[in-house]
């Protein structure tokens, strides 16, 4: 939680910004200087020698589904420690990323998590590099 949302903000809760990313996920509260965590992308499975990457465009959208949601459910209760039933959430995500892909994770986010707000950002920036 931040530190100063308890101080005359009037009720209304900090969204969270999540980045997706393809190695490494960025997350933490809107009005933040940076970022609460920087984590890996990926989900550990039991039995399986390597990590599964979430951030992937060529699968099917019920194994996109499952590693969403069990990643998301790590961001939200290992690291920020909030209900996303309380919290608007702000994706950001590539100029590259696929609409199943948005699809899948929007479908994650309202469906599972119940989240009440859901905003997209498509950051384009990295292209002109």
């Amino acid at each position: 939680m931040p530190l100063y949302e308890g101080l005359g903000s009037g009720g209304e809760k900090t969204a969270v910004v999540i980045d997706l990313g393809e190695a490494f996920t960025k997350c933490g509260f809107a009005g933040e200087t940076g970022p609460r965590c920087i984590i890996p992308s990926v989900i550990k499975k039991a039995g399986l020698p390597k990590p599964i990457k979430v951030v992937q465009y060529n699968i099917n959208t019920e194994e996109l589904y499952s590693y969403l949601k069990e990643f998301i459910h790590i961001l939200y209760f290992r690291h920020l420690l909030v209900n996303p039933r309380d919290r608007r959430v702000v994706v950001i995500e590539s100029v590259l990323c696929p609409s199943h892909f948005r699809e899948t994770l929007t479908r994650v986010l309202f469906k599972y998590f119940e989240v009440p707000v859901f905003y997209v950002v498509v950051f384009y920036r990295a292209m002109y590099c």
